[in-house]
């Protein structure tokens, strides 16, 4: 029986948000040795692109983009009723900031630099029971 449960499991999507390709890479690195299912992007309008078409179970985003933010992604999933926990990631020293996205619903921050254990424990809690690996 539990091998049936074992297969009814499917990998949880995390969708990077950030602007710095190393950092892209290295979030969605770090989820995907984690056993995530991580897909990545630059921008705020590429990633309600993913969200409108693909299932996505958890956003990772920069708290400082260009063009648009993290806040302006945190406004448009509740505008569209979304329940995704979104962990911010920012080097931000700006508590104000920092203390709107909460606000905005902002599941957890993460303080860059971060470490994977950081990472994996901040995904593992936003996702509750979700598993990361199948």
């Amino acid at each position: 029986m539990a091998s049936d449960q074992t297969a009814d499991l499917r990998r949880a999507r995390v969708l990077v948000v950030d602007d710095d390709l190393a950092c892209r890479i290295l979030a969605a690195m770090l989820l995907e040795q984690a056993g995530y299912a991580p897909t990545a992007v630059a921008t705020v309008a590429r990633a309600f692109d993913r969200i409108d078409h693909e299932s996505t179970d958890l956003v990772l985003t920069d708290l400082l983009l260009p063009v648009e933010s993290g806040l302006d992604l945190l406004l448009g999933l509740r505008e569209r009723r979304s329940h995704t926990p979104v962990i911010v990631m920012t080097g931000s020293d700006d508590d104000e900031l920092i203390a709107r996205a909460l606000e905005l619903g902002a599941t957890a921050v993460l303080r860059k630099p971060y470490s994977s254990g950081w990472l994996e424990g901040a995904v593992g809690e936003a996702l509750g029971n979700l598993p990361a690996a199948a």
